[in-house]
């Protein structure tokens, strides 16, 4: 087995490495197919002062008045991107550095992104990829599947479905082992340190250290993630060191910033590309200067191109993008729900979000020199 080696590049101090590859490889964003859950929408907040005190104002306010609170928990968003938008924003950031470009793009449970881009005949070779959601112990992890064969792909994810809704640790370890068996797929443990459920930092790398030991050789890399703090990245970076894992990119993108990591590649085609990882063992990481700007302007700038209205898509308004599960079963966008108009609070919130990602103040947050990365230039 070949010796692991990872290297990150950081652009532009570092434009010149470029010379070497051929590819660039965007993996790991999404488009307006993935569900994405907002029961954690306020403990995400807390992070960012000014927007959460406002929030937890409003939210007062309305339980005053109608004696029930928020119930984050039966609503989601999706992004603004079709697959099509997001596949060009990511191709046009690379090929700016002078790269043709690989797209991989993974959606929560779902594959369709891909899918379409070959049926639409935009991408003949687009892969086929998903994020799937792994229940595992007290917590969940998500695992970027990459590059599936397309007539495979649908029966693959409906297995797949399956394990998130009824996990069982020998389903988990039969569908990773399939999945492994294919030399043209790419297996990767996206952000592992990242507490998706809120149990606490020490439980969640508790149960990353026995995912790895239960599953850790069919899995081919871990993920530094473009949307996570410098400091977790390291704590990855210092994980697969010890696992014994390459390491490779994952942007998260959500919104219109393309991803702030990618990966560059001598490959022409992502089925070299897995073989690269898999078999060399060899992983060069480009860290783009988006990744340089205060995480938590960043995050709110992926909230506020979630809520504004985005006039040349087909959902316009961020109302027709929020879903929420009704009393009936039935999934409906608050524009259907909302017939009279939003409630009050809404756009005061609205409004603080629009304040605080907007240029000026994005540009007194980079002055401020505020960012997690700051430890690492």
């Amino acid at each position: 087995m070949n010796p692991v080696r990872t290297q990150i590049h950081f652009l532009p101090s570092h434009r010149s490495v470029l010379r070497a590859f051929r590819t660039g490889v965007s993996l790991h964003s999404h488009t307006e197919l993935s569900q994405e859950e907002l029961s954690g929408l306020p403990r995400h907040l807390e992070r960012m002062p000014v927007v959460s005190h406002f929030l937890h104002r409003e939210m007062e306010r309305y339980r005053a008045k109608t004696g029930q609170p928020v119930d984050f928990s039966r609503a989601y968003w999706r992004g603004p991107l079709d697959a099509h938008s997001a596949h060009e924003l990511e191709r046009h950031q690379i090929e700016l550095l002078d790269l043709p470009a690989i797209v991989s793009l993974t959606d929560h449970d779902n594959i369709e992104a891909g899918l379409q881009l070959r049926a639409d005949g935009i991408v003949a070779d687009a892969p086929v990829s998903v994020e799937w959601t792994v229940p595992f112990e007290p917590t969940y992890f998500h695992v970027g599947i990459h590059n599936m064969a397309a007539d495979r792909a649908p029966s693959l994810m409906q297995r797949m479905a399956s394990y998130t809704r009824e996990p069982s640790a020998q389903a988990l370890g039969e569908l990773l082992e399939e999945l492994d068996a294919d030399p043209n797929i790419l297996i990767v443990f996206n952000h592992p340190l990242w507490d998706m459920r809120g149990i606490g930092h020490r439980p969640t790398v508790a149960a990353a250290d026995c995912f790895l030991h239960a599953y850790g050789q069919r899995l081919h890399a871990l993920e530094i993630n473009g949307l996570r703090c410098w400091r977790e990245n390291l704590g990855v970076v210092h994980l697969a060191q010890e696992s014994g894992h390459p390491v490779v990119s994952g942007g998260d993108r959500h919104g219109l910033e393309p991803n702030a990591t990618i990966n560059l590649t001598r490959a022409v085609n992502f089925a070299q590309f897995a073989r690269e990882i898999r078999e060399e063992r060899t992983s060069d990481i480009a860290i783009l200067p988006q990744y340089g700007e205060p995480l938590y302007l960043r995050h709110l700038l992926t909230a506020w191109d979630a809520v504004r209205e985005h006039p040349q898509l087909e959902r316009q308004r961020w109302i027709a993008r929020v879903f929420v599960r009704c009393e009936d079963g039935i999934e409906r966008p608050l524009s259907h729900i909302w017939t009279e108009g939003a409630p009050r609070w809404i756009d005061p919130c609205l409004n603080v979000i629009g304040l605080l990602a907007s240029t000026p103040m994005r540009t007194v947050g980079r002055l401020a020199n505020l960012a997690d990365v700051s430890v690492m230039l």
